[in-house]
């Protein structure tokens, strides 16, 4: 039996992935054998080439309306000035619920493929048939933080892997020497919930997003804030190598534990 009162954070996690979470951690642990995994731990060639080599994942907090963008509501026009039906009960966290309001933007079918969008960005709707506009997806929340999360995880809750850290644990990286992805956060203040929004929860640390900043530090703890004395980082690094070593004699190989 486990000795639970001397059970520290790694040994926990260790622990649950090798017991009870290994049901749930089945579908990560176990890679295709035709797969091609580096020494830490990426797909060196997808399963299936991908047609896309960038990715640009905008996030907005509080960003523009879908209402006012690509979401067209015509029945929304028609109920304008309505207050809600007796069946509706919004999640609302101030105030009291108004009446409907239908958007300030006139919609109309663009290009070859009927796309409905709005006049507010006239220069994008011209590439209509460019475009890929999803409106099937849902949130139970109204509050900015784990509407965050959702957007970027997809669960309300912080600790799951980002959006950027399944591309990369899916399809890997051309590199081993420089970051998964980058974060490019605003400069006057980053989003709500901090770098939870770009984790690797679960999945090996070399998925998370590294976030470049403006300014005289670009990224966070890279060089030391306060000098230190010659020959102290070495031996700080080869300390911090001999207990890597001993713990991986004592867990082995463990990506997950990375």
């Amino acid at each position: 039996m486990n000795d639970l009162g001397t059970l520290n954070r790694r040994n926990f996690f260790n622990w649950g992935i090798r017991g009870i979470g290994a049901t749930a951690f089945a579908s990560l642990l176990a890679r295709d054998t035709t797969a091609q995994v580096s020494s830490l731990g990426q797909t060196a060639f997808p399963n299936f080439a991908p047609r896309a080599k960038r990715a640009i994942h905008i996030s907005l907090v509080g960003g523009m309306s879908h209402i006012d963008s690509y979401d067209h509501k015509p029945g929304l026009d028609k109920a304008h000035g309505k207050p809600l039906g007796s069946n509706e009960k919004p999640d609302i966290f101030f105030g009291k619920v108004g009446l409907l309001r239908k958007s300030d933007f006139q919609f109309k079918p663009r290009g070859q493929s009927g796309l409905w969008l709005s006049d507010m960005f006239p220069n994008i709707a011209e590439m209509a048939d460019q475009m890929t506009v999803i409106r099937s997806m849902t949130t139970d929340s109204a509050n900015h933080t784990p509407a965050l999360f959702f957007a970027n995880s997809g669960f309300e809750f912080n600790g799951f892997p980002s959006v950027g850290s399944w591309v990369s644990y899916g399809l890997g990286c051309e590199t081993e020497s420089l970051p998964a992805f980058v974060v490019l956060s605003d400069g006057r203040g980053g989003p709500n919930g901090g770098a939870s929004n770009w984790t690797s929860g679960f999945l090996p640390s070399q998925h998370q997003g590294v976030e470049l900043r403006s300014g005289k530090t670009p990224v966070r703890d890279l060089i030391p804030a306060i000098e230190q004395p010659k020959g102290s980082d070495a031996a700080a690094r080869d300390f911090l190598q001999k207990l890597n070593a001993r713990h991986a004699d004592r867990s082995g190989a463990d990506a997950m534990l990375s």
